[in-house]
């Protein structure tokens, strides 16, 4: 049984109470439940206990909150005030948390490490590398990825594993005096990274990898750009 939760409660029940707010344990438990991606306390304690799974919460790297669960079983509960006793609960979980990262939502997860670790990925990746030689252009800066997290799934409701892959644009720097033609200086890249779950909320990395492709498109515009030349140049002639 994950070792978090009771501290969990109990510290969300002291925080409650001091702020004149008193919530039944059992109840601040059933909405930790929900916050951790499960309907009921009952549904957490019976995967808990399941010998058959590879992780539990407690083997996590990152746990990933379901605020909106949270809040709708807190009112379910009859909590009048449900949006502060989910705030305090989910503080309470992140300082019980002690081997994990938590992250109050998806977006949070994505803005304080997936997005990073896609550009590292990317910017790592062998045959990301082989495309950057092909090319005449230096690549310095890591990729322009997508602002928001692009999963593939649910998180809370995948069952053995949960992925998140991002496209973007890697631009390099070409050197007009150098001794190649000019050859394109944008990567089309794909990254994605694979994480086996640990509980409903709980992560753990499994594998990235990446992909990249020249960007052609500059060859259409120096042909049309070409083809408008010839044809002023026809239309000059008596």
């Amino acid at each position: 049984m994950a070792t978090f939760l009771a501290p969990a409660a109990y510290a969300a029940s002291k925080s409650l109470a001091a702020q004149g707010l008193s919530v039944k344990r059992s109840h601040l438990s059933e909405i930790i439940a929900a916050l951790l991606g499960y309907r009921t306390l009952a549904a957490l304690t019976a995967e808990e206990l399941d010998p058959g799974l590879n992780y539990h919460l407690d083997d996590a790297e990152f746990i990933v909150l379901n605020q909106p669960m949270g809040i709708e079983r807190a009112a379910t509960l009859n909590q009048q005030a449900s949006v502060q006793v989910v705030a305090y609960c989910v503080a309470a979980l992140k300082d019980a948390i002690t081997h994990a990262q938590v992250c109050d939502d998806i977006s949070d997860f994505y803005d304080t490490y997936g997005r990073q670790a896609l550009a590292e990925t990317i910017y790592e990746d062998e045959d990301v590398a082989i495309s950057m030689a092909e090319s005449n252009a230096s690549f310095v800066d890591e990729p322009e990825l997508s602002i928001e997290c692009p999963p593939t799934e649910d998180l809370w409701t995948a069952v053995n594993e949960w992925k998140i892959q991002s496209d973007g644009d890697m631009i390099g720097e070409y050197d007009p005096n150098g001794d190649r033609m000019f050859n394109g200086d944008t990567l089309k890249c794909s990254g994605w990274l694979v994480y086996q779950k640990a509980g409903r909320a709980g992560l753990v990395f499994q594998e990235s990898g990446a992909g990249a492709s020249a960007d052609d498109s500059w060859r259409d515009q120096d042909y049309e750009d070409e083809q408008a030349y010839f044809a002023h140049q026809q239309s000059l002639k008596p």
